[in-house]
């Protein structure tokens, strides 16, 4: 056994300048540091865009942000899942790492370009549309 009583797989002492420590999950300290730092603040100014820039209602752009927050949830728990059980979690970053800065590349890009925003919307128009989807809501429960 090793004076500090850690070995590895193969029941030798641990070189403590070659293995683990801080210089080891540096990679994974930073990751989601800046994983935080982006999605906070989607999170929190999701309703206002979904609202301004794609013109949709309050109560719509809320629901889309609470089922996006759920579907995010949901997604986590099965990376951690494949992380835990199939592959390690560095490497379950590095696979669906770049999925995540693409999706945000795309939504930056659809947020910054006019032409891919939405036409204006007739408010007339949506308030009708929002009134038959209401009674259509109603009607069916």
């Amino acid at each position: 056994m090793a004076p500090g009583g850690f070995v590895d797989w193969r029941g030798k002492a641990i070189n403590k300048e070659v293995h683990g420590g801080v210089r080891a999950a540096w990679f994974l300290y930073v990751l989601t540091v800046v994983t935080n730092v982006v999605i906070v603040p989607n999170l929190l100014n999701l309703v206002t865009y979904l609202h301004r820039t794609m013109h949709m209602g309050v109560s719509g752009s809320a629901t889309t942000a609470t089922n996006f927050i759920g579907a995010t949830s949901g997604f986590a728990l099965i990376g951690a899942f494949l992380s835990d059980s199939n592959i390690t979690r560095s490497r379950t970053m590095l696979l669906f790492g770049p999925f995540m800065f693409l999706g945000y590349g795309l939504l930056a890009l659809q947020a910054y370009l006019p032409s891919l925003h939405p036409p204006p919307c007739n408010s007339e128009a949506e308030v009708r549309v929002t009134t038959v989807a209401t009674m259509t809501g109603y009607v069916a429960e």
